[in-house]
């Protein structure tokens, strides 16, 4: 090295800085110099802003990275070079997604095929689905947005008169009242519940006891033989009634002539007047049936 020059030196030096600096780029990028990785070929319309080293996902796992990126003139189409892992296969009829986030960098992602039997090899081309890009959608919607821009300003000015209407605020104070007196109410009740309900509750049990022994009570009565008794009571009864309509109508008999000869009741009537007169004169004259001696002397 000492017969070297100081400008082969120099050159040397450079060469190993940037072969160093090369292999740190791939290194970052993910990318290898040698590598036995299976590669395969994606069809797109647009790049989507897709670029050597970045991730190709499936199922959000890393599996791969992004190779090469070139046009191809005679499809006026992308041509996207990926290298996959060789111990993962993709199943036949798997496509390629590309995703946009609003700020980050897109990701190009398999939607791996329900097809556990057939896989592609290397070399193969897989097509992308068309891509959704959320910053385009976003600008699609802004004339949409403008043309809502009034009816919102309408609509805004529309609650601000309805926040500002006293009518309002008299209904929000009345709402008020309305929940206080609610209030009460549920205070009144739990202290129904909690204090007189119990007691209501224990009296409730007692009369409900009550009736039960009662209940038992006449049960062991014998209502059948006390409606038998009853009904003896009202045949005699029905009995004696008939006897004594049938008296009543026949005149010959004693209750008959006595109720239907008024010879009768004019006896009765002389006998009374009778004894009145002699009660009367009793009063007069009490010495004509009362005497009295006291020397033994009539």
């Amino acid at each position: 090295m000492k017969f070297l020059s100081k400008e082969v030196k120099i050159g040397l030096t450079a060469i190993v800085a940037i072969i160093i600096i090369y292999s740190g780029i791939i290194f970052l990028k993910g990318l290898q110099i040698f590598s036995n990785d299976e590669y395969y070929f994606v069809e797109m319309k647009t790049a989507s802003g897709i670029t050597p080293g970045d991730e190709v996902l499936a199922n959000g796992v890393k599996v791969g990275i992004v190779k090469t990126v070139s046009f191809v003139p005679e499809k006026q189409n992308i041509l996207v070079q990926i290298n996959i892992d060789k111990d993962f296969n993709i199943p036949v009829g798997t496509t390629v997604n590309i995703s946009k986030e609003m700020l980050g960098s897109p990701k190009m992602n398999l939607v791996l095929a329900n097809n556990s039997g057939n896989y592609l090899k290397s070399g193969d081309i897989l097509v992308a689905e068309p891509t959704i890009d959320l910053m385009e959608t976003a600008a699609g919607m802004i004339p949409q947005v403008q043309a809502l821009i009034p009816k919102l300003d309408s609509i805004l000015a529309g609650v601000n008169n309805l926040a500002n209407d006293p009518a309002l605020a008299q209904s929000l104070h009345n709402l008020e009242y309305v929940t206080n007196n609610l209030k009460t109410t549920t205070d009144n009740v739990n202290s129904l519940l909690g204090k007189d309900m119990p007691r209501l509750m224990t009296k409730a049990n007692n009369i409900c006891t009550n009736l039960e022994g009662t209940t038992n009570k006449l049960n062991q009565v014998d209502i059948v033989g006390m409606a038998n008794s009853a009904q003896g009571s009202l045949n005699n009864v029905q009995s004696i009634t008939a006897k004594l309509n049938t008296s009543l109508q026949d005149k010959n008999s004693s209750l008959g002539m006595l109720l239907n000869d008024n010879s009768f009741a004019l006896h009765l009537d002389s006998t009374a007047v009778n004894a009145s007169r002699l009660l009367e004169d009793l009063r007069q004259n009490p010495k004509r049936y009362v005497h009295f001696s006291i020397f033994g002397k009539k």
